[in-house]
């Protein structure tokens, strides 16, 4: 910013206290991923802090399988949970893609309310990230719980990533500050015709931290067994 218009900024908040004029989007600080292209994709270099970002798509498409490892990734650094109400977390793939297990809390609530509720307390316990796998049939309900739970999220610096279908709710893209959409757009085979990943076709569809609109094109390996 050149030096007289900070001067000016400088000089007005001086004046008019609030008033003032202030920059529209203060900085974020962000989590990286572990994967290269994603944090590129964000436009802030990962998923943001004390925020929530919904990754969307189809069953299929890649996205638990990226989130999987972004958990996978922070858990190297530090403690983290992952809210599993469909019951469908393999602890033997995470640790194929180099988790740590130890640093790993798994959560699988009866209902949303005891979800949420563990999330606000692993939160201000000082979990670095959640990672919330929830069925569209399981959602009801979660308008009246999200800003509650995001400003627990906000205060501890937790970063969130919510696993949902295609056609979310309302209220999630309302709260959620980063939105990427997934489609799956090819497998990918070897020589030999063994499985070894998928192609997969991101989008930013919301992003409140960096312009949105950007894609990119990837292929997510699966571990060797």
């Amino acid at each position: 910013m050149p030096d007289r218009l900070q001067q000016a900024i400088t000089v007005l908040q001086s004046r008019f206290g609030s008033a003032a004029p202030r920059p529209a989007a203060p900085p974020c600080a962000a989590r990286p991923s572990g994967i290269a292209e994603i944090d590129a994709l964000t436009g802030i270099g990962g998923w943001p802090v004390g925020r929530l970002s919904l990754l969307a798509g189809p069953r299929g498409c890649g996205k638990r399988t990226l989130a999987q490892r972004s958990l996978a990734t922070a858990s190297r650094e530090g403690p983290v949970a992952y809210v599993d109400f469909p019951s469908r977390l393999d602890p033997e793939f995470l640790s194929r893609i180099d988790a740590r297990l130890d640093h790993l809390l798994v959560v699988r609530p009866n209902s949303l309310r005891d979800g949420m509720a563990s999330i606000r307390v692993l939160a201000r316990a000082g979990v670095d990230l959640i990672g919330i796998d929830l069925p569209r049939a399981r959602a009801a309900g979660l308008d009246a719980e999200l800003p509650h739970l995001l400003h627990r999220v906000a205060e501890a610096d937790c970063t969130l990533l919510l696993i949902h279908d295609a056609e979310a709710d309302d209220a999630i893209r309302y709260y959620a500050s980063l939105i990427l959409s997934f489609q799956r757009s090819a497998w990918v085979f070897s020589r030999d015709g063994d499985l070894k990943g998928l192609q997969v076709d991101a989008a930013v569809v919301k992003n409140r931290l960096a312009p949105p609109g950007h894609k990119q094109r990837w292929i997510v390996p699966y571990p060797i067994p």
